[in-house]
């Protein structure tokens, strides 16, 4: 083996390394944050401002990422992690405030440094997470900031456990009564606006009640229609 190969391989190989190592001191912090400051799905957000050691560690760990030296899972887990990061850090930032609505381009500002490009998080969103990975499933991991979101995992999702968390966390949404509600009597199912958005990433193989009774424990009968809550944007903070 020439040294000019040798050394090309420890490059190679001193890139995964460094990769994992960012990706280890961010699901470290990133679960530290989570664990210490999230109850039943409310962010304390002015706990986090007052100390912000482990969002910031989160932060600067993304900035040296390069998710193209993750495995698919390594990668998908990262993405759903930093973007409820990214949404944490726009509140914080702009905290008090009574909705991430009253911040001027909140989802559509470039202030989001992920590895070597700078994004907003509509962007993580939808031209990098869902392009890498089109699993409606993510619509209950990604963590908009509102009282009407699916509630923020106390958990950070890994390479290890980001499949099984999305059955769970999916399950979780469609029995949760804030999210899909049953009137038997007018034969209606109240369903969360978020599934009245991305309608088309729910009903590509079947309907949309369909899809919820795949997950549901209790049925919806046939006969039923569906109807869309109001979305609340208030702050899922404490």
């Amino acid at each position: 083996m020439s040294l000019k190969y040798r050394v090309l391989v420890m490059l190679f190989l001193g890139s995964f390394a460094f990769a994992k190592a960012q990706l280890s001191t961010f699901s470290t912090s990133t679960k530290e944050l989570l664990n210490n400051q999230v109850t039943n799905g409310s962010v304390d957000y002015a706990a986090i401002k007052k100390s912000p050691k482990n969002l910031d560690t989160a932060l600067q760990s993304l900035e040296k990422i390069d998710i193209d030296k993750l495995t698919n899972n390594e990668c998908k887990a990262l993405l759903i992690n930093a973007y409820n990061i990214f949404i944490i850090k726009g509140v914080v930032d702009n905290y008090p405030t009574k909705s991430v609505m009253d911040v001027p381009n909140f989802f559509d500002e470039k202030a989001y440094q992920l590895g070597n490009q700078k994004v907003s998080l509509n962007q993580l969103e939808k031209e990098i997470l869902f392009k890498r990975f089109p699993d409606e499933r993510l619509h209950f991991a990604l963590v908009c900031g509102a009282v009407s979101c699916p509630p923020l995992s106390m958990k950070p999702y890994t390479a290890e456990n980001v499949e099984f968390m999305l059955k769970k966390i999916t399950k979780a949404a469609v029995n949760n009564p804030n999210l899909v509600k049953l009137d038997m009597h007018e034969k209606k199912v109240y369903a969360s606006k978020i599934f009245d958005w991305y309608k088309s990433d729910f009903t590509k193989n079947k309907t949309l009640i369909e899809y919820i009774n795949t997950y549901r424990e209790d049925m919806i009968p046939n006969g039923f229609t569906v109807d869309y809550m109001n979305y609340d944007w208030a702050l899922n903070g404490k």
